[in-house]
């Protein structure tokens, strides 16, 4: 499983999955605010990757943008 990592006062943890045929790997990042123990925002998309290398550098990179306000993603449930 990959590190997290710490990024604007947040925290980034890659919750990249295996899945499907052929396997591919799900984008799926957690992030709580630094020094908390509640309050995980989980988000997704509905892209996949070949590696789990290449999966968790665009987790770290979906989670960066959520934290800068740069993507805002949409509940679960929603339709867009």
């Amino acid at each position: 499983m990959a590190e997290s990592i710490t990024y604007n006062g947040h925290v980034l943890t890659p919750a990249s999955r295996q899945r499907g045929k052929p396997p591919t790997w799900t984008l799926e990042v957690h992030i709580m605010a630094e020094g908390r123990r509640a309050g995980v925002r989980r988000c997704r998309a509905g892209n996949r990757y070949a590696t789990e290398e290449l999966a968790v550098a665009r987790c770290y990179e979906f989670g960066r943008r959520i934290v800068d306000g740069k993507m805002i993603p949409r509940p679960k449930g929603k339709p867009s």
